[in-house]
């Protein structure tokens, strides 16, 4: 978009010379980055890349190769990959289509959720806010009507606002259940068991941290989803486990 090396600039920053900010703007640039991650929770993924396949008429900016492997000990990023376009929308497209050329095989990724993105209207009308993924869960069908924007609101036009949603039930999971019924807790993603906080025959409570997960420097608790008895534990402190991996069992 303004055609500046960003390292150039850098090194003759350093040595003294002026910056040079009298750039032209010439169209515009979407980037989107690939990652070894679930689609809808977002969570980090892992697993050897046996297919990789990268777009070749835009910018991408890839630091693994087809082979590579995609542990849990650092970011797992994929790929950087960038359209330009004369307008938004022509950059839009370009991505789009680059988006549907690339191939990834071996690991979960974001890909379908990049796709998703891209193609979704609320996000082509430029009318995205910080609570996008609220409004429209990840992967859900798009509406085929925009609503209206903020400044059109009933707010704006001096009408009485609608009614507020009521907040949802966090517990709701917790108090679907029935007595005698038994639940299988198992690794949400790949990691390490930093924590064990039960141990058979422990009567826990709903929402009650059960095991504690790292991967990607990052920590995930896994919660009993109702008042129970453990009724067993398949791993320990320390052990490495895959995505989907048994973790607790429980029983009413």
């Amino acid at each position: 978009v303004t055609g500046v090396d960003l390292v150039r600039a850098q090194l003759e920053i350093a040595a003294g010379e002026p910056l040079d900010v009298r750039r032209e703007l010439r169209g515009h640039a979407v980037e989107v980055r690939l990652y070894a991650e679930d689609p809808r929770s977002f969570l980090p993924q892992a697993g050897r890349l046996e297919r990789l396949r990268l777009p070749e008429e835009i910018r991408v900016d890839a630091g693994v190769e087809q082979g590579d492997e995609v542990g849990i000990a650092y970011d797992p990023m994929i790929a950087k990959l960038v359209a330009h376009g004369e307008t938004r929308a022509e950059a839009l497209d370009r991505l789009g289509a680059a988006l549907a050329e690339t191939e990834v095989e071996g690991v979960v990724t974001n890909l379908p959720f990049l796709r998703w993105l891209v193609a979704h209207p609320a996000l082509r009308a430029g009318r995205t806010t910080t609570a996008f993924l609220t409004d429209y869960p990840p992967l859900s069908r798009a509406p085929l009507l925009q609503p209206d924007r903020p400044w059109q609101g009933a707010w704006r036009l001096n009408l009485p606002p609608p009614a507020p949603s009521p907040p949802p039930d966090a517990d709701a999971g917790a108090h679907d259940h029935r007595p005698g019924g038994e639940s299988a807790l198992t690794a949400p993603m790949p990691g390490t068991v930093i924590r064990l906080l039960v141990a058979p025959g422990d009567r826990v409570r709903a929402r009650q941290p059960l095991v504690v997960l790292e991967a990607m420097k990052m920590e995930t608790p896994v919660a009993s989803p109702f008042e129970a008895s453990v009724r067993a534990v398949h791993v320990a402190e320390g052990d490495r486990v895959a995505g989907g991996a048994l973790l607790v069992e429980l029983e009413s």
